[in-house]
């Protein structure tokens, strides 16, 4: 698929949910979410993770976080937004409040030989990836 295909298609997904963005919010927003899948981030979210990459997802949209429209009727909100963590784990981009940049663990095909061999380790997850490589 080319990259402007999957841009598109994010970006129809993200303008249901943020009804209230500019079109370049939503294109700078799905850019992001492009960028995001191709460092893996989705391997270790979890709710507070989540949370704070919608609330990174809606400050790169330039949107508020209570114009939000959920897919689900019963989404907590306001509870759910005070659950955010305060890092991630994936790069930041322009609009994006400054917070920590945490290390995710290790995928198991990352992890090197017990016999001190490095091949197949990976590089990393992409531009300004947390991952380092140990020494």
């Amino acid at each position: 698929m080319r990259s402007e295909d999957a841009v598109e298609i994010v970006r129809a997904s993200l303008a249901l949910a943020f009804p209230t963005a500019t079109d370049e919010g939503l294109t700078r927003a799905a850019e992001t979410v492009i960028r995001w899948g191709s460092e893996d981030v989705a391997d270790h979210l979890n709710e507070p993770l989540s949370t704070r990459m919608l609330l990174d997802l809606l400050s790169v949209a330039e949107v508020g976080p209570y114009e939000l429209r959920p897919a689900e009727s019963g989404w907590p909100g306001r509870r759910r937004l005070a659950t955010a963590a305060r890092y991630r784990t994936w790069s930041r981009a322009l609009g994006m409040d400054a917070l920590p940049r945490l290390r995710r663990p290790l995928d198991e095909e990352e992890r090197p030989d017990p016999d001190g061999r490095d091949e197949g380790f990976g590089e990393g997850r992409g531009e300004g990836s947390s991952f380092e490589r140990p020494e």
